[in-house]
């Protein structure tokens, strides 16, 4: 079911509410709206999946560019080893090391660098997205319990002018009959 039949089903249980007498309310079985709630929250917009998704993205990103780069200075520091022990001289191997090395360390950090900024950026849109949504259905359920409480209201007034009404007819009705005594 979509979350707009669901809040359609809410709209019908209060337009369908039998009126609190006295007063601008009206009796709602609570068990009812909370099982449709539970629907709406269960049949969310994939923006909210989505968000979910990308926060988990977001985490394996940083978590492979980690392993990347921790994989990419173990190499590097697998070659510097292997060029000391493999050249007689050790100072020029060692330079050498410290380079790949230092390479290795700027080009990990950049791409973990680049990496957060790509999952901060979806992070944001994703929460704005989840933002727009919660907004626009607080503003349909309060459109909708605005649109009932006037109904309502009216339905009160209605009444209460058919009753006066009836008490006037019935005070004419009273003057007009002849006095049998």
């Amino acid at each position: 079911m979509s979350v707009d039949t669901l809040l359609s089903d809410i709209d019908e249980i209060l337009e369908n509410a039998k009126t609190v007498p006295f007063s601008g309310k009206v009796m709602v079985d609570a068990d009812q709206i909370s099982t449709i709630i539970e629907e709406v929250r269960f049949n969310m917009p994939e923006e909210f999946t989505k968000a979910r998704k990308i926060a988990t993205e977001r985490r394996d990103i940083l978590n492979d560019a980690q392993n990347t780069a921790d994989e990419i200075i173990g190499k590097a520091e697998q070659i510097a080893k292997g060029m000391i022990e493999k050249h007689e001289i050790t100072a020029g191997a060692r330079k050498a090391a410290e380079e790949i090395v230092q390479q290795a360390r700027a080009e990990a950090s950049e791409l973990l660098e680049t990496t957060r900024r790509e999952a901060n950026s979806i992070m944001e849109q994703a929460h704005k997205w989840s933002t727009d949504i919660r907004e626009s259905a607080g503003e349909y359920v309060e459109d909708i319990i605005k649109t009932s409480d006037e109904a309502l209201t009216q339905s009160v007034n209605e009444i209460r002018r058919a009753r006066q009404q009836l008490r006037v007819a019935a005070s004419k009705k009273t003057e007009q009959k002849p006095d049998l005594g």
